[in-house]
């Protein structure tokens, strides 16, 4: 949850579009009713709200894990989703009185009349049903030194880490078909060694001074169910380069195609609407990929802070969607206080306590949030286990929802970046690419495409899986910002989203 500011000129623009519209609405004497506010990205949007008590802040206690889902079956939390358009209310209701204003705002100046008057309780707006959060994506692998230009000249407070020298791991059986599922062992000649499972186009990224290698050689070693390769390589490249792992048998027939589909979601006051997206995510995936060749198994870490009744809570993965769909339904948005949350917690948790299948062909985590993590916590951190998780095979994809602030941003697309996956950004929030240096998402190329794609988050989300599932079958050399950001080629040279 955060607090958000008003600028002078925004209040400006309000108080005068509030009288100007109040004095039309006078002269022709028709009953003036505010209005959803709408924006090219946005669409119609109203949220209701409630009043919201300030309450003294308290020292964070220790970390605490709730019991297992399944004993809150059948317990509803008191700011659970009462019906059609709760959840956008209710997240626009448990924002601080600055953040409500601030949204008020946003809306008047989209909308064709003024802003309501506040009511005794607090602003009121109606109710909308929720309609699906539109979101778009960014790739900063595809975009690699534009990516460490940006990071280099940061002034946030996100944790360091060296991603010099990145190189591909490629896995590929003698057709040149890329082998999820393999171990890929890197060592130095200092006896230093890290590990990684490759994803399901048959690759892992290296970085090997976050890694803590070192020396002028590197020894990379692929040790799958088809057979081994090894290949030896120098320590520094700085046009970075794809190592090929490449063995002398066929790849091993799949048979069932298993993916593991994890959320680590925010679901602190601010987070109703985003809540309510990855619900409907959830029965788009049951809907739309579920078949006879592919097996989704879902699961999911909620998580709050150190203030709240709990810090995270687990629900197993499952592959009966329809069932988890159900027990998922009684999550609803509270809590939370200050602006950063405990989401190192929840990552940590969902790479420790969730059972990843190692028949899996693809393992995604969607992390969704809008709020960046306390970084003033001991515990867990996220800088480690976006490593763990690249070691796992788990692919981070990051959510950063309305309103995310900078760090939030940076630490969110370091986290996909280093795991091979890419930030999506909710945006209505204002969090796109432009705000933290990763280009107008506006430019086009030609007019053929965009350096983002956009879509609504459920969409987006079942896209990813669907992606994944198709570099199965991809060629794994084919790698998009291999040496040169994309941005820096000619445009029928670019490795885009949709390829």
């Amino acid at each position: 949850m955060r607090a958000a500011s008003l600028r002078p000129s925004h209040v400006l623009f309000l108080v005068l579009g509030s009288t100007f519209l109040a004095a039309c609405a006078r002269h022709e004497q028709k009953p003036q009713a505010a209005a959803a506010s709408t924006s090219p990205d946005d669409g119609p949007r109203t949220e209701a709200t409630a009043t919201v008590a300030a309450t003294p802040a308290a020292p964070p206690p220790a970390a605490t894990t709730a019991p297992p889902a399944e004993a809150f079956a059948d317990k509803k939390e008191e700011s659970a989703r009462s019906g059609p358009g709760a959840g956008s209310g209710a997240a626009f209701a448990a924002r601080p009185a600055a953040a409500r204003r601030a949204g008020a705002v946003a809306d008047s100046l989209g909308a064709a009349a003024p802003s309501p008057e506040p009511a005794a309780s607090g602003w009121a707006m109606p109710p909308q049903q929720f309609a699906g959060v539109k979101a778009g994506e960014w790739d900063d692998n595809a975009n690699y030194r534009e990516w460490k230009t940006f990071l280099s000249r940061s002034q946030v407070g996100y944790r360091r880490v060296n991603l010099d020298d990145r190189r591909f791991l490629v896995v590929r059986d003698k057709n040149g078909l890329g082998i999820p599922r393999c171990k890929v062992t890197v060592s130095d000649g200092r006896q230093m060694r890290t590990s990684f499972i490759t994803t399901a186009s048959g690759r892992a990224i290296l970085f090997p001074h976050a890694e803590g290698l070192g020396g002028d050689k590197l020894t990379a070693t692929a040790d799958c169910a088809e057979g081994t390769a090894q290949v030896s390589f120098p320590m520094i490249d700085q046009d970075d380069g794809a190592i090929d792992l490449k063995l002398q048998a066929e790849r091993r027939p799949i048979g069932m195609r298993t993916v593991d589909v994890a959320f680590v979601l925010d679901t602190t006051g601010s987070m109703s609407e985003e809540i309510a997206a990855v619900k409907a995510t959830i029965q788009k995936v049951a809907s739309s990929l579920s078949s006879d060749q592919v097996t989704v198994r879902i699961g999911l870490v909620e998580y709050k802070d150190r203030t709240d009744p709990f810090v995270t809570r687990v629900f197993p993965f499952s592959s009966d969607l329809a069932s988890f769909s159900r027990r998922v339904s009684q999550i609803s948005a509270g809590g939370g206080g200050d602006t950063p949350e405990d989401m190192n917690a929840g990552l940590h948790t969902a790479l420790t306590q969730l059972e990843w299948s190692e028949k899996s062909v693809a393992r995604l985590a969607f992390v969704i949030a809008d709020a960046p993590p306390h970084l003033d916590y001991d515990g867990p951190d996220y800088a480690r286990d976006m490593k763990t998780a690249s070691h796992k095979g788990v692919q981070l994809f990051t959510v950063a929802a309305s309103g995310m602030d900078q760090l939030g941003q940076v630490v969110f697309r370091q986290m996909a970046q280093f795991t091979g996956g890419t930030n999506m950004f909710v945006l209505r929030g204002g969090a796109g690419p432009q705000s933290t240096g990763g280009g107008d998402p506006a430019s086009s190329c030609g007019g053929t495409h965009t350096n983002y794609s956009s879509g609504k988050l459920d969409e987006l989300i079942v896209q990813k899986i669907r992606r994944e599932l198709h570099a199965l079958d991809a060629d794994p050399m084919r790698i998009a910002g291999l040496r040169q950001d994309e941005n820096a080629k000619p445009c029928d040279q670019r490795i885009v989203f949709r390829d």
